[in-house]
Order: structure tokens, then sequence, then C-alpha cells
């Protein structure tokens, strides 16, 4: 059998995909309302993946990526196969948001130090949605700098996968 015949196993989307079933297993404890104590989750997302449904708001707004924390205030956390849909509250109004795993670059525990940096390989932009009653970003529901952009863009180019990083650097000094 000549090289050009063989396929080689992928193992960087394997490891990639198995990751981000921690994220859905992660997201089905909180579905679940179990006791997660005081575990809470900054989650980066592509806003114009195919497999994102946002008002159109935080499309002008986030036009790239978008990070949203379940913590406190969240409901109809619901948890599929291959997406999740969870309602948050920005400026006091509630907003439904639907994310494909699959549009996750960054998935993060802060408190337990624990993160996950996703490749950015499928950021085929969504078709054009429903537009959405206007809404503004919510400081405690979007929590996206520079930095972490940046950090995003620079592992999206090295094409990591699957990563677990320590916050310890970020971490204020008590």
């Amino acid at each position: 059998m000549s090289k050009d015949n063989i396929k080689l196993i992928d193992y960087d989307t394997l490891v990639d995909n198995a990751l981000r079933g921690v994220v859905k297993t992660v997201l089905k404890s909180l579905e679940s309302k179990e006791n997660i104590g005081d575990h809470h989750f900054f989650i980066t997302f592509i806003t114009n993946h195919k497999n994102v449904d946002i008002p159109k708001t935080f499309h002008e707004n986030h036009p790239n990526t978008m990070t949203i924390v379940l913590q406190h205030q969240f409901w109809d956390l619901k948890v599929e196969d291959d997406s999740f849909s969870v309602t948050l509250s920005f400026n006091g109004k509630q907003e439904k948001l639907s994310i494909g795993y699959n549009a996750i670059t960054q998935f993060t525990d802060p408190s337990t130090d624990f993160a996950l940096q996703f490749a950015s390989n499928e950021s085929a932009p969504a078709n054009e949605k429903a537009s959405k009653d206007e809404t503004t970003k919510d400081k405690s529901n979007l929590s996206e700098t520079t930095e972490d952009q940046t950090r995003n863009k620079t592992k999206t180019e090295s094409e990591s996968t699957g990563e677990v990083i320590s916050f310890d650097k970020f971490k204020k000094k008590k």
C-alpha cells in the first residue's frame, strides 16, 4: 500500500471533540441543578458561526466572538447533543442564546482554575437570522477583553486544540 492511500488518524480533532464533550457534561450537571458549589463558567464563542443563534444586536456589538457567564442569573438552560441554549439578562432584558459546541472557542471555570481552549476551524458564517429587539451588552454577563481576543487569536493561529491552561497569572494577589 502506498503512502498516498493511507489515511492518518486526526488526533487533534478527536481530542478536540472529546474535550467539547467535557463542556456538554458540565452543562448537563448545571442543567439538572446538581450541587455545583462555587463553580461558574465563562464561555467564549464565535458569534457568526452557523450553529449560533443570538439577537442581531449582539452580532453588531460582537462581530467575531462573545463571552457569556453562567453564574447566578441565567434561566432555561437546555443541553442538547450538538448545542445548548440559555436565557440571560442584558440590561434588565432577558434574551435567549443558542450556541453549538463547535462554535465554542474557550470554556473556563475560574473557581477551579480550569480552562479549555478550542481550535475554531468551523467558523462558517450563519445565514441571516430574524432580527430581535434592540439590546445592549450587560457587563455582568459579557466579560470579553482585548487580552482575551489576543489570546484567542494567538491560540487559533497556532492551531492548538483542547489545551488546559492555568489561570494563576490572572488571579489577584491577596
